[in-house]
Order: C-alpha cells, then structure tokens, then sequence
C-alpha cells in the first residue's frame, strides 16, 4: 500500500477512535450516577462559593487545606458557565480529557517510532475505563493529569528555550497549586535534560527559569495564606497532617486513618485538640495544626525507620496493585440503586461486574508494566548521571515521572485514584515491553 493511502488510513482511524473516546466520555457522566464524597464534596463546595463570590472557603472560613488549583479553576468555569452544578464540574472534566488526547498522542509519537505501539497505546487510552470513569468525580485527578502530558509536552518538543523554559515553569506552578509536592518538579525536568543532552549549561538554565516563573505563579498564593493565617504556608496546610496520619504506630496499612486514632502524647494530645476547638472541631479549618503534627510525624519517622519503610512498601502497594476498586466507590457510586430499577438486574449486575473487572485487570496490567519498566532502566538511569552516554526519551520520561510519584506516595499517602496521572504513560511502557519481547522471540 502506497504511504499516501497509509497515512490516510492512520488519520481516520486517529479521528473514529478519538471521536469514540469523546462519546463514551459524555455518555458516562450523563448516564452514570455517583454521588461526590470526601475530598470530591469539598472541592465542589469550594468551587462553589468561589462562583457565589465568597471566595476560596469552606463552612464559612477560608481554607488552604488542599491545593487551589483545581477548586480555583472549576469555580471560575462555573462563573464562565453560569451555574455551579455537579453536572457543570463533570464537562469541566470531559473538556480537559478530551485535550488531553492529542498531547497524549504526540507524547506517545515522541517516545515511540513504531506505528503499532503509538496507536495501540492511544486506543487503549481513549477507552480506559478509569480515564473514562473519572469525569464523573469532582476531584484532581483529569484536572492534574491534563497538566503533567502538557508539561511532559513541552519537555518533549524543542522550540525557542526562551518560550519553552517559562511556559514550563508556569505550568508547573499551576500543577503545584493542584498538587503540591509538584514544588519538586523543576529538578525532574533538570535531571531529564542532564540525562538526555549533558549539557549542564542547559540543564542549569531550565531549572533555574522554571524554578523561578514555577515561585512565581505561586508567590500571589503564599502572601495570601500570610496575610490570613500568620505562618508561611506555599500552598496547603495539610502536608503534616497527611504525614502523621499515614506515619503512626497504629498505622497497619500505610493508607489513612482518622486523626482521633493515632496514638499521641498527652500534650500532643493537648496541642490538636487546642487547634480543633479554634476551628470549629474541623481539622480541614486548621492552618496552625499543621505545625504541631509535622514535627510529631517526623520525630516518629526517625525513631522508626523500619516501620516507616514497611508502610512506605505498603502505600506503594495501595496505590499500583489494589486493582480499580477505586472507580466502584468514586465514579459509580449510585449504581447499586440503579440495578433495582432494571428489568433485568442480574443482567445487568453481570454487566456491571464484568466492567469492574476489566478495568481491574487493566489496572494491574498497567501498573505492573509501569514499575518493571522502571526497574529494567534503573542501572542505565544511575549510570547515565557520571557516563557521557545520553539517554533516550523513551527511557527517561516513563522511568523519572515513575519514580518521582513513587518516592512522594511512598512518604505520604498511597490510595489507588494516585496511580490515574501516571496510567497514559504505563500504557507506552505496556507496548514497548511487548514490542520488545516480541522481536526477542523473533530473534
């Protein structure tokens, strides 16, 4: 077949199945019931009073509990909007997933030549369950991602350093006010660089700018939790709380567990229940109760090393390989209720239930892909900092966002939504391991 009509083929097949991701998206929030809990409520109540003009509060007083990014962004698409349904949140969703997917594919272009590995991995991405799943919750997660493929983006496609460093600094900026442990990430994108040009002029020059827009876009956020609470807090308060309650003796999972639970000196004791009553009980109210729990987290992680690497190993486990459980409690929530109301609820409880498992099966899949890419490129990684040898885009971009996650899910917190930002790119490593193994079995 001549390569004009080869191209053809390839352009309509990216538009049907691109086209079929955008249907199935829009089908799911619009046929699929769930109700918003936890976190997903509070963003949403946020977002909300953000639209009513009450700002960025929560029960009546001004929170930074969690990071603003996307409570910001979703109120002001509802003031864009003009209403402030959950239904409204759900497009939201739909919008950043759908522009996702052409970053997607030129990343996957980038990482890979081969034709059958960037389409079969874009397929698999348009129709993942989880990333269809997850327009229907009021959380980060599309949020986030869609920000992390357009940063691996611009890492990925050379133009003018001048506009690529900064528009990469901002970007991070953005992604760090939704997640704030992207703080971090300038050094990532540096050690990419080093790793893939050892140019460590350039290396120091894309640090050091996107370092400086990154504080930049995050500085306004700063001076206002100054301003309203006192103390210098980036972006949320709740980093020492998240690490006392995922870091305790009582912990035997290495997931989170109530504040009341953990085992705490008298006066610690003391200190949490002072900031509590301040703040109307509420833990998510209480900026200054994050400077009594993360010395108390970090003395017991010091004292308890062995402990603390055993609930790291765990985390990591709830996070990677605990299947796709999440989306039953998260995005579909309401089904049960929906299966009375069939004609024939044991079809469709069968339904269901075969959904489930497919995406649980997806999920280990990718996961385990995902971590054994990582481990087959950590010796060439290492050695690749000293050695003049520089490394392939392939290898650098799954492995280093891969361990970046998993060095903060392993201090932190694991739950099994965590793994959603990483799952396009253990989609590569999926088809660049089979591709592999199937040219060794040729050989």
């Amino acid at each position: 077949m001549p390569d004009k009509n080869k191209l053809y083929l390839q352009w309509i097949y990216l538009v049907a199945i691109t086209g079929v991701a955008i249907y199935v998206r829009f089908w799911f929030i619009n046929h699929i019931p769930t109700m918003q809990v936890f976190d997903f409520n509070t963003y949403q109540e946020i977002a909300s009073n953000i639209y009513n003009h009450k700002g960025h509060s929560l029960w009546g007083q001004s929170v930074a509990w969690q990071g603003m990014g996307y409570p910001t962004a979703l109120g002001l698409f509802y003031i864009f909007m003009g209403n402030d349904l959950v239904h409204t949140a759900k497009i939201f969703n739909c919008i950043l997933s759908i522009f996702s997917l052409p970053l997607i594919f030129l990343i996957f272009s980038k990482l890979s030549s081969s034709k059958v590995v960037v389409y079969g991995s874009y397929t698999l991405v348009a129709l993942l369950p989880n990333f269809i799943a997850y327009n229907n919750v009021v959380g980060t997660e599309v949020f986030f991602t869609f920000l992390l493929a357009l940063i691996i983006f611009l890492q990925l496609y050379s133009f003018n350093n001048w506009v690529r460093y900064p528009l990469l600094g901002i970007m991070i900026g953005i992604a760090a006010l939704a997640k704030p442990f992207f703080l971090a990430y300038p050094l990532v994108a540096g050690l990419y660089i080093w790793l893939k040009n050892k140019d460590w002029r350039e290396t120091l020059a894309l640090v050091f700018t996107a370092s400086l827009l990154m504080t930049a876009v995050v500085v306004p956020w700063t001076l206002r939790n100054f301003n309203k609470y006192g103390s210098f807090i980036p972006i949320s308060y709740n980093s020492g709380y998240v690490l006392y309650v995922n870091n305790n003796e009582s912990n035997v999972t290495g997931a989170w567990m109530p504040l009341k639970e953990v085992p705490a000196s008298p006066h610690l004791k003391k200190q949490i229940e002072e900031e509590l009553m301040k703040n109307q009980g509420n833990e998510k109210l209480a900026p200054h109760l994050d400077e009594v729990l993360k010395p108390a987290a970090k003395q017991w992680i010091k004292e308890n090393p062995g402990d603390f690497a055993r609930l790291g190993l765990l985390r990591i486990k709830q996070t990677f390989f605990s299947g796709a459980w999440d989306i039953e409690a998260w995005t579909m929530n309401e089904m049960a209720e929906t299966a009375n109301e069939e004609e024939n609820p044991i079809r469709f409880q069968r339904n269901l239930n075969t959904f489930y498992a497919t995406a649980d099966i997806l999920v280990y899949l990718l996961c385990s892909a995902g971590i054994l890419y990582l481990l087959l490129n950590i010796k060439p990684l290492l050695l690749g900092l000293f050695a003049r040898r520089r490394l392939s885009d392939a290898m650098l971009i799954p492995s280093l966002n891969t361990a970046f996650f998993l060095a903060i899910y392993f201090v932190f917190e694991g739950q099994a939504r965590y793994n959603y930002p990483l799952l396009f790119l253990f989609i590569i490593c999926l088809f660049i391991l089979g591709q592999k193994t199937a040219e060794g079995l040729k050989e």
